[in-house]
């Protein structure tokens, strides 16, 4: 191993936690990583307690048209704009799809729309099928089977099961083979799972394990495991939710995904008389947060890894909130904790990410994206950031890096070392110096301790960034959104700066699927400057 290789490993590792080093021991070990409790035996003919569940997001219609019922009944399944002929008596791995791709076969999302469909139609081919789809997933997957058994796909099938189990409850029970199979399988599940928490992880992993625990805790009735399970949901909503209400992860998307676990989380405990204040204290500014950000646009914003075909939409959210909590979103144009700040003019809206990559101890969603932002007029994305398009693949690196996003870097150098999929050595410092009505001064000291500090202005009539290091040479990236024009471009962006150059990089505004844009990259030493007149953009 040579020093460079040295170096990387031991800026990656100076940032953990004792904790996540104890836990990752232990799962090489194969040895148990839980609360230490776990789940008490299910007596022989109990009956499971009735969870309730929550149909707006259960039924969301953005969420149903990813998954068409007819597909799914004909056994073809669409993941990540990628879709596979289903054997289900096959091995449930496909090697030449992604990871990602077969944790999404494993997570049973796509059952969703067979159970609207059940609900709209009484056409009992859907119960038939859905029962059919989990029984072999039963008999194919047995205990520790990868990837179906890893942790975070077992949480979140359990989750998804059991929503299921509640709309379908009678259905289920008039086939006794079956309903017996399934809740011994729901047990052994959350057995599993109590066993193989990933604590060497933490963040969304982790608290996905969490809700399953709770969730699964009140289905068999477990008061050991609940009281356990909730404690540490408790400390991990105190942890990983910040002070303004945004996720730390600082990924608009995985917020969402969190917003959703905490109030699936609230709405059962209701269900089961056992209101919680303190989690429920997190769902207002949770809220708030997520309309914020998305708030009259077109799609998710792309900050860290996003993408906008994973999480249930902001009006089933919303809707949910309003339905079980009477919570209405109030709208907020600054987030100081997690560093994004939001500026209006007219139609236009401009989205600027003043925060860190993410947790010190938890950087796998983190891109080199300080200081970047995106534009939308009426809701359309104009200047974008690139996305993440996919985890494992060799496109990773390019969509983590600062030329895939509307930011800035010092002599040619990476604002954070990033590596593997999920890996982040030496990493940049992003502070919000001054905060205006229409404007915003930040500096990022970047891995290598070089200093920039950005102005970025949003006035009535231009969109302004001014990049400043004395010393240094720049280069800056801005992305136009495929569905940009632009009109006379003669005097569109006057510009500062030695160099300026016109090209074409990948886009994904989703997951599994890439677009061009067009990027302007200007180059200075000491100073540089974009200079857009908004009218000069055409969407």
């Amino acid at each position: 191993m040579n020093l460079r290789k040295i170096g990387l490993y031991l800026n990656t590792v100076r940032y953990l936690k004792p904790s996540q080093i104890y836990y990752r021991i232990k799962k090489t070990l194969r040895m148990n990583c839980s609360l230490g409790v776990y789940p008490k035996k299910i007596e022989l003919g109990s009956e499971p307690a009735s969870l309730g569940t929550i149909d707006e997001l259960d039924f969301d219609p953005v969420f149903l048209e990813r998954f068409p019922a007819e597909e799914t009944m004909a056994d073809k399944l669409t993941f990540l704009h990628e879709s596979e002929t289903f054997h289900r008596n096959a091995p449930w791995n496909f090697p030449n799809r992604t990871p990602l791709w077969n944790y999404n076969l494993h997570y049973f999302e796509y059952l969703f729309p067979l159970v609207k469909a059940y609900t709209d139609t009484g056409d009992r081919r859907y119960p038939d099928k859905i029962k059919a789809i989990i029984g072999d997933w039963i008999k194919e997957n047995p205990r520790g089977t990868r990837p179906g058994w890893e942790p975070y796909p077992t949480a979140l099938r359990l989750t998804n099961w059991l929503s299921i189990y509640t709309h379908l409850e009678s259905e289920f029970k008039a086939d006794p083979q079956f309903h017996k199979e399934l809740i011994r399988s729901v047990w052994e599940q959350y057995d599993f799972l109590a066993h193989h928490l990933e604590k060497d992880l933490l963040g969304n992993h982790y608290f996905e394990d969490l809700k399953a625990l709770i969730l699964c805790s009140l289905f068999f009735k477990d008061g050991k495991m609940l009281r356990k399970s909730l404690d540490e949901f408790h400390r991990q909503c105190r942890e990983q939710i910040l002070p303004d209400g945004m996720h730390f992860e600082l990924s608009p998307m995985y917020h969402k995904l969190i917003f959703e676990d905490v109030m699936r989380v609230a709405a059962a405990l209701r269900g089961a008389d056992r209101k919680d204040d303190e989690i429920e204290s997190c769902l207002q500014s949770m809220l708030d947060v997520a309309y914020s950000l998305e708030e009259g646009l077109d799609r998710i914003p792309l900050f860290n890894d996003c993408g906008n075909n994973v999480t249930k939409s902001l009006d089933a959210l919303c809707k949910a909130a309003k339905t079980h909590f009477d919570l209405t979103p109030k709208y907020t144009d600054k987030l100081p904790d997690s560093g994004y700040y939001i500026f209006k003019q007219g139609e236009w809206k401009l989205i600027v990410d003043a925060g860190q990559p993410g947790p010190t101890y938890l950087p796998g969603h983190a891109h080199c994206d300080a200081m970047s932002f995106e534009l939308f007029k009426a809701g359309k994305p104009v200047i974008v950031n690139c996305g993440t398009y996919a985890y494992q693949c060799d496109e990773r690196a390019f969509f983590r890096s600062t030329a895939a996003h509307n930011a800035v870097q010092i002599d040619g150098v990476e604002q954070s070392e990033f590596w593997g999929a999920f890996r982040m050595g030496k990493r940049s410092r992003t502070e919000a110096k001054v905060v205006g009505e229409d404007f915003i001064e930040m500096e990022m000291t970047d891995q290598d301790g070089q200093t920039v500090r950005r102005k970025i202005t949003l006035s009535a009539d231009r969109l302004q960034i001014t990049d400043e290091s004395a010393g240094n040479s720049l280069r800056a990236y801005v992305h136009f959104s495929p569905k940009c024009g632009f009109g006379d471009a003669s005097d569109a962006w006057p510009v500062l700066g030695d160099e300026c150059s016109q090209n074409k990089q990948d886009y994904a505004e989703e997951y599994g699927i890439k677009k061009e844009v067009f990027v302007f990259e200007l180059s200075g030493a000491g100073k540089i400057e974009f200079n857009f007149v908004l009218e000069k953009l055409i969407v």
